[in-house]
């Protein structure tokens, strides 16, 4: 990736991750005031660092093999889910405030970044299925 590009991506990481964040919490806060909670913040920013370590990762695991596959962004995805699930017990060992809603708000998030990275990965794998077919048609005619 280049360094346009990856600041591209973190740019819009940042993006989702601050409309989601502020969205939720707005919700939380005014509408839902009973399940707001003062750790709320951490829970975007657990995230957006996780997106951007997570890019980093799949960036240098594509510069060494030459493409991203598909095992290596399962194996992000298991880490990210371990991530959460120390953060969620680290949350309920020390903190204990409204652990309930901390925990749904925690899966929450975890979902709609499963749905949004799941969509990225199937966007990159599209691109490069037609960049290899280009490749292969390119060959043939040769």
């Amino acid at each position: 990736m280049t360094g346009w590009l990856s600041m591209k991506l973190m740019g819009l990481i940042t993006f989702i991750n601050v409309v989601i964040g502020v969205t939720l919490g707005g919700l939380l806060y005014t509408i839902w005031p009973e399940h707001y909670f003062r750790w709320y913040p951490s829970i975007p920013i657990f995230y957006w660092v996780m997106g951007i370590v997570m890019t980093f990762i799949l960036d240098r695991v594509k510069k060494k093999n030459g493409d991203m596959t598909v095992t290596a962004f399962m194996v992000v995805r298991f880490c990210k889910f371990t991530l959460a699930i120390v953060f969620l017990w680290l949350y309920a060992a020390l903190v204990r405030e409204n652990l309930k809603v901390f925990g749904f708000t925690l899966m929450l998030f975890y979902f709609i970044y499963l749905g949004l990275e799941t969509y990225t990965v199937y966007l990159f794998e599209k691109k490069r299925m037609k960049r290899e077919k280009r490749e292969n048609d390119e060959r043939y005619q040769e």
